[in-house]
C-alpha cells in the first residue's frame, strides 16, 4: 500500500502560523524601531520562551497522531490483507460447496442405483426363500415319512445290544502251556456268540396255528385254500394259509476280554492334576484286590480311566468287584464303577426271510365255542387222510378278542 502520502515529523525549518498577538507584534516592530524601552526588551523574552515551549508541545502532539495515523494505516492495511483472505476463502469454499453438492448428486445417483438394485435382490431372495421353504417342507414330510421307515427297518431289524447276563464256564484250551510261558496270545479271553433268530407270527382273534410233522401235508393243505369244518353243532368256512415270511437275521459276536486291564469310571474332578497318582496308590493295594501297576490311561477331566496291571489275573479280581474305593484327603472316599476292557466287532452277519414248511395258517373261524374244545375240532378235521391230512405236531386256537405271540424253532438235523 502506497503510504508516502502520510504527515511528515517537523523538522526546525517548517512553517507553523498561529494566531496574531501582541506580543507577535511587539517581536515584529521591534526590528523597525529601534526606540525600545528595556522593560519591552524583557518582556519580548518571556514571549519568547512561551513560544517555544508552545511550539514543543504541539509538535510533540502532531508526532502523536502521525504515530496514530501510522497506527491506523496499518490497521487500515491488515485489515485489507484480511478482506483479501477472506475473499479467497470465501472463493475457495464456494467451490469446495459446488464440488461436495456435484459429489452428493452423484452420490444420489449411485445411492438411488443401489436401492434400486437391492430391492430387485431382495425380491428375488424373497422368492427363492419361498421356494426353500417349499422345498424344505417337502423335505421335512420326506424326512418324517423315511424315519418311519428307518424306525419300521429298525424294529425289523433291532439287535439287543446288552447280553443277557448268563454263568458260562470257560473249558481250558487242551493245548495249554505253563502261565509262565504265555504270550501275548493269552492276554485276551476270546469269547464268540452266535445270535440265532427265532420266527415269530402274531396270532389274531380267529387265527388257529397248526404245524404237521411232515412238510407235505401242509403242502397238500395250502393246495386247498377253504375247507369246510363240521362242529357237529355247525359247520363252518375256513381259509388255510401260508405263514408270513419274516425277516430276521443270524450273526456272531466276537469278544475280546483284557486280562490285564480295566475300565475305570465315575472319577471325581476335584483333583484333577493329583488323580492319576490318586488311582495309582488305591488300585496298588493287595489287601482291596490291587496289583502292581503298569500304565494309566486317563484323559484330564474325562471320568474314565484304563488302568494296565503288571499282572494279569488282577483286572479279573478288581472288575468282579463292580465297586472299588478311592480315598481322597485321606477321609473322603468315593466308589469308582470298574468293568472289564472288551472289545466287540460283528462276523458272519446274515439276513433272510424265514419260512415255516409244516405250518399253516387258518382264518376266518367264526365261532363261539371255547378254546380247547374248538383245539380238539380242527386236530381231528386235519388229521383225516381224506381230507388230506395228516399228523398234527401242534395246535394254536385264538378265541375273540385275543391274540397271541408265536416262536418257532428251527427244525433239528434229525428231522
Amino acid at each position: 500500500m502506497d503510504q508516502d502520502n502520510g504527515p511528515q515529523p517537523l523538522s526546525d525549518e517548517s512553517c507553523l502560523s498561529f494566531p496574531s498577538t501582541p506580543t507577535t507584534e511587539r517581536i515584529s516592530r521591534m526590528g523597525q524601531s529601534k526606540e525600545i524601552t528595556a522593560i519591552e526588551d524583557g518582556s519580548e523574552n518571556n514571549d519568547t520562551c512561551l513560544n517555544s515551549e508552545a511550539i514543543c508541545q504541539a509538535r510533540e502532539e502532531l508526532e502523536k497522531w502521525q504515530m496514530n495515523i501510522l497506527k491506523l494505516e496499518k490497521e487500515k492495511s491488515d485489515l485489507i490483507c484480511k478482506k483479501l483472505d477472506a475473499e479467497e476463502k470465501r472463493k475457495q469454499a464456494a467451490n469446495h460447496l459446488c464440488q461436495l453438492n456435484s459429489e452428493h448428486d452423484n452420490y444420489k445417483d449411485e445411492f438411488l442405483k443401489e436401492a434400486k438394485s437391492c430391492q430387485e435382490m431382495l425380491q428375488e431372495k424373497n422368492q427363492k426363500y419361498i421356494k426353500l421353504k417349499d422345498q424344505l417342507v417337502e423335505l421335512e414330510n420326506d424326512l418324517q415319512r423315511k424315519q418311519a421307515l428307518c424306525d419300521s427297518l429298525c424294529t425289523k431289524f433291532r439287535i439287543k445290544l446288552k447280553l443277557p447276563e448268563n454263568n458260562i464256564k470257560f473249558i481250558k484250551s487242551e493245548q495249554s502251556v505253563p502261565v509262565d510261558q504265555e504270550g501275548d496270545e493269552f492276554l485276551n479271553v476270546k469269547c464268540i456268540y452266535t445270535i440265532l433268530p427265532k420266527m415269530s407270527v402274531v396270532l389274531q382273534n380267529g387265527q388257529t396255528l397248526i404245524t404237521f410233522e411232515d412238510e407235505q401235508v401242509a403242502s397238500r393243505i395250502l393246495k386247498n385254500a377253504n375247507h369246510q369244518i363240521d362242529l357237529q353243532s355247525e359247520k363252518i368256512q375256513v381259509k388255510a394259509q401260508s405263514i408270513p415270511a419274516d425277516t430276521m437275521q443270524q450273526f456272531e459276536i466276537h469278544l475280546n476280554i483284557s486280562m490285564k486291564k480295566i475300565r475305570v469310571s465315575d472319577i471325581p474332578n476335584n483333583l484333577p492334576e493329583q488323580m492319576r497318582d490318586k488311582l495309582e496308590i488305591s488300585f496298588s493295594k493287595s489287601s482291596l484286590g490291587g496289583g502292581e501297576v503298569e500304565s494309566i490311561k486317563y484323559p484330564a477331566s474325562s471320568g474314565t480311566a484304563i488302568i494296565t496291571f503288571v499282572e494279569k489275573r488282577v483286572a479279573q479280581r478288581i472288575a468282579e468287584r463292580k465297586q472299588y474305593p478311592l480315598v481322597i484327603n485321606g477321609k473322603t472316599t468315593c466308589w469308582l464303577t470298574v468293568e472289564p476292557v472288551m472289545g466287540s466287532y460283528l462276523k458272519k452277519f446274515q439276513i433272510f426271510n424265514g419260512v415255516s414248511k409244516r405250518s399253516v395258517l387258518l382264518s376266518d373261524i367264526k365261532s363261539t365255542m371255547e378254546e380247547e374244545e374248538m383245539q380238539d375240532k380242527l386236530k381231528i378235521h386235519f388229521q383225516k387222510p381224506s381230507k388230506n391230512g395228516g399228523e398234527v405236531e401242534d395246535i394254536k386256537y385264538v378265541p375273540k378278542d385275543k391274540h397271541l405271540l408265536v416262536y418257532f424253532e428251527e427244525d433239528s438235523a434229525e428231522k
